[in-house]
């Protein structure tokens, strides 16, 4: 063990050797947390800690296994006898052991997603509750309460749909409590309560002699009182996360567990990780000016021993396909000047929704890429439920479309109605909808009074969204058009208040794709030509794999963890990022998009590019937008935009006085020469000042000047233990 110290920094030898009681680790991105939690571990055990006394708690099963692996190297099997895993499977555990107390017995079952949904379905049947509220929004009512420990039935309605949850709730948890099960957010209600039991809570709190919690920022209400209640009978806690790094508030994350932490734990020894193996300096310098800014936060700065680097690329574009196209460039340009390979770079965006026009862009320049945490723009369900609208108007006979939609969003057409339909198709050698029309108007008696009144308003909401196409409307107005007539948006903002903007934004950028089209083709833009090319893209998504050798696509909060040679944060726009909804605290909602920027830019190890877009078509509009606050946070030694004629230059430094009068910005970027991507005319790099390069036979040298441009232009450079040597560029390459 004392070797595996001598790779620690100060800082982190002092969390793994601190003794007993609580205490705060405090890790920076990049500052090596994990080492120190398994380190820790292991060093209890090496001091006589009995493993199977010793609980630590991640938030993921991945991580948990990457944990027990470390610490496998570390003691050995001894790290099989310990308590890894998360919150959840922690919990189901101690139920296990204790059920009676919680009134289950020893083999309940732990209701998944699916369970939870055909319960729920059943009960709103049982309520006669309308056919437009979906077991998906009672569900998503129900988990936030959970999440925050409240009673549902004693919370105040704000809309129908709390209405409608208030009455399930009681009825849904006697359903589990019938069938002896849990869902997950039961795992932890109960053992909560088992831990406030008169005696067991008092022997559960010494069961573990010593508790760490990992990502200790993300923990919600539940999960905080969880932890002080197991650690209460030793004060044996060490808890570790990043209060900068806090961006799951929508899932009931609560940052002040960590900000408060001293006020439960007023020993709490609190230590640092400032030092980041991660970024090179001008990635931390930027990641510190943003973070900075937030009032609510734990002092810090992360710093590195690692030279300062390239300095950030600032790219303003005319919009966002110029933006997309720059970035697929850039890419292109890294790869042919430093051999970086398409595994090295990750895009990163604020929402879902910006990935529409970056796909295109790098399927047009042969660039393989990979999303993850999401699916390709026009795969998503929303935009697939919208198209298929679409493909039903300009084709009645698309059965499979009808299948689809004839009951998105639910109208009440259930699959005893369709399956009559299907028949009087089959029998009659009809369409569906066709069938769908002739049932509706009585034919065959095969639907009851009800379910003929609910077809029959879906054929005419069919007929009035065809007379559009009629009317030769663009197809961006078409699409507006079933958006709003089907219900399809308010049925989102209604009931879906996590993921409902986010898919909103995917339909408005659906239409703002067809508006793109309409005006492309002009008076030839039809239904049809749209569909057609959505099916040549969803085509090309198939084919791709995404596999081996692939660009990252991701959003910003699924890039956490995760770290990349080269980062591209696009959408750097006031609206777009930071994303303010103003539907809430604003002060509360900047603070948690600084700290997503914070999370953006620590991603980077070597390179970082900043693009915005200074017109952005949103929905059928085209709207201008000024550059974003964090922009202006960034030291402008850090940033660079690439040499181009004054009259294209971006315009930043002559709106400082309207962005100071905004946000108080003191800093704005600097005009200096460009980083080293290829240039507007494709061709060869261009190396600024300052640069690092290898000669064939001179070895490593500094630039010091050059003239020219292209392959040819001349480089004087300093080569320690040759002088300085003027070599054409070709000649050399980028260390």
């Amino acid at each position: 063990m004392q070797h595996a110290l001598s790779d620690l920094n100060l800082e982190q030898r002092a969390a793994v050797l601190h003794g007993d009681g609580p205490i705060l680790v405090l890790a920076g991105a990049g500052s090596g947390k994990t080492r120190v939690i398994t380190h820790r571990i292991a060093r209890l055990i090496d001091d006589g800690a009995s493993p199977r006394e010793l609980l630590a708690v991640t938030f993921t099963n991945k991580a948990a296994g990457e944990m027990r692996e470390r610490l496998i190297q570390l003691v050995g099997d001894r790290a099989w006898e310990m308590w890894i895993g998360t919150f959840h499977s922690t919990c189901a555990r101690l139920l296990r052991q204790h059920a009676e107390h919680a009134g289950l017995s020893r083999d309940f079952t732990i209701f998944d997603d699916d369970d939870q949904k055909r319960v729920v379905t059943q009960l709103l049947k049982e309520l006669n509750v309308s056919d437009r509220i979906t077991p998906r929004g009672v569900l998503a009512r129900i988990d936030r309460a959970k999440n925050a420990g409240e009673d549902l039935t004693r919370l105040p309605a704000r809309d129908y749909v709390d209405d409608v949850a208030r009455r399930v709730y009681p009825l849904y948890t006697a359903r589990l409590a019938r069938e002896n099960a849990v869902d997950f957010n039961d795992l932890l209600l109960k053992v909560l309560r088992l831990l406030e039991l008169p005696g067991l809570g008092e022997s559960l709190s010494r069961r573990f002699s010593h508790v760490l919690v990992d990502e200790f920022q993300d923990t919600n209400r539940v999960q905080y009182r969880l932890v002080r209640h197991l650690a209460r009978g030793t004060s044996n806690l060490c808890v570790v996360g990043d209060d900068d790094q806090s961006i799951y508030s929508w899932r009931g994350a609560e940052p002040r567990n960590l900000l408060e932490f001293d006020r439960d734990f007023p020993s709490a020894r609190v230590i640092k990780l400032e030092r980041n193996y991660r970024s090179s300096g001008h990635v931390l310098a930027a990641a510190n000016a943003v973070i900075a800014k937030n009032p609510c936060r734990h002092d810090k700065a992360l710093w590195t021993d690692r030279d300062a680097g390239e300095p950030i690329l600032l790219e303003e574009c005319h919009d966002e396909r110029a933006e997309a196209e720059f970035v697929a460039s850039a890419i292109q340009g890294l790869r042919a000047v430093e051999n970086r390979t398409h595994g090295d770079m990750a895009i990163l965006y604020r929402t879902h929704a910006q990935s529409r026009v970056l796909e295109e862009s790098l399927r047009a320049a042969r660039i393989p890429y990979r999303i993850i945490g999401g699916v390709s723009f026009f795969q998503r369900r929303e935009v697939k439920d919208i198209t298929e609208y679409l493909r039903l108007i300009v084709n009645p006979h698309a059965d499979t479309a009808f299948e689809r939609i004839v009951n998105v969003p639910t109208r009440g057409i259930g699959d005893t109605t369709l399956d009559r339909i299907r028949g009087h198709a089959v029998t009659g050698g009809l369409s569906l909808l066709e069938a769908a029309r002739s049932c509706a108007a009585g034919a065959a008696s095969a639907l009851g009074p009800q379910a003929r009144r609910k077809v029959e308003s879906f054929v005419e909401l069919m007929d009035s969204l065809r007379a559009t196409v009629s009317s030769r409307a663009r197809v961006s107005e078409i699409l507006a058009q079933v958006i709003e007539r089907t219900g399809y948006a308010e049925r989102l903002e209604i009931e879906d208040k996590i993921d409902g903007p986010e898919r909103l934004r995917n339909l408005h950028e659906l239409v703002a794709a067809a508006a793109a089209c309409d005006d492309e083709a002009g008076p030839e833009a039809t239904p049809a030509g749209f569909l057609e090319r959505v099916a040549l893209v969803a085509s090309a998504d198939d084919k791709d794999g995404r596999q081996g050798d692939a660009v990252t696509l991701m959003t910003i909060h699924a890039a956490k963890g995760l770290e990349f040679s080269v980062v591209f944060l696009a959408g750097l726009e006031e609206g777009v990022f930071p994303a303010l909804r103003g539907d809430g605290d604003l002060d509360h909602e900047l603070q948690e998009e600084r700290r997503l920027a914070y999370v953006a830019i620590t991603r980077a190890r070597d390179r970082l590019v900043f693009s915005h877009a200074r017109t952005r078509r949103t929905y059928d509009e085209i709207r201008r937008n000024e550059p974003s606050r964090f922009i202006f946070d960034v030291p402008k030694e850090c940033l660079a935009v690439r040499a181009r004629p004054a009259a294209r230059r971006p315009d930043l430094a002559d709106r400082r006085h309207e962005r100071r009068s905004m946000d108080d910005v003191d800093q704005t970027p600097a005009f200096e020469e460009p980083i080293y991507i290829l240039d507007d005319e494709g061709e060869d790099p261009v190396f600024p000042p300052g640069a690092r390069v290898r000669h064939k036979i001179f070895g490593i040298g500094q630039v010091q000047e050059g003239s020219g441009r292209g392959p040819d232009r001349k480089l004087t450079i300093q080569f320690p233990g040759h002088g300085k040597k003027t070599i054409v560029a070709r000649f050399v390459e980028k260390v």
